[in-house]
C-alpha cells in the first residue's frame, strides 16, 4: 500500500504528518542522486518550495510540515533519509527501519490497525 492510500483509508481515524527534511542526495552534495535534481536549500522558504513541488510530484494529499534548517525534527527523530512513525499519546508506539529500503509502509499499516483496535 502507498502512503497515500493509507493516508486516505486511515485519515480520519488518525491524524497524520508529512515532514519534509533535507534532502538526503541533492544536486551539490558528494553522493547527487541520479532521479531528482535539486540543490539543498539554503533558506527556509527555499525548502519550502521544494518541499511543495515534492508533494505535488508525489500526489501527496497528507498534511505537511517542513522542518527548520537546523533539521530539528530530522535530528530528533533520526529521520535522515527517511522514516515513518505512529506517535500514541506522546510517545513514539512504531518507528520503521531507515527509507528508501526499509520504508515499510505495510508494516506501519499493520502497526496502526492493531493501535486503533
Amino acid at each position: 500500500m502507498r502512503l497515500q492510500k493509507l493516508y486516505d483509508t486511515f485519515g480520519k481515524k488518525a491524524d497524520f504528518l508529512w515532514v519534509y527534511i533535507r534532502e538526503a542526495h541533492p544536486t551539490d552534495s558528494a553522493r547527487p542522486a541520479r532521479h531528482v535534481q535539486i540543490e539543498q536549500p539554503k533558506t527556509f522558504e527555499r525548502r519550502q518550495e521544494v518541499a511543495l513541488t515534492c508533494s505535488v510530484n508525489l500526489n501527496l494529499t497528507i498534511p505537511m510540515l517542513v522542518d527548520d534548517l537546523n533539521d530539528t525534527v530530522s535530528r530528533a527523530f533520526d529521520a535522515m533519509p527517511d522514516r515513518l512513525y505512529i506517535i500514541h499519546e506522546g510517545k513514539i508506539a512504531y518507528k520503521g527501519g531507515r527509507g528508501p529500503h526499509d520504508f515499510n509502509v505495510a508494516e506501519l499499516q499493520a502497526a496502526l490497525e492493531k493501535m486503533l483496535n
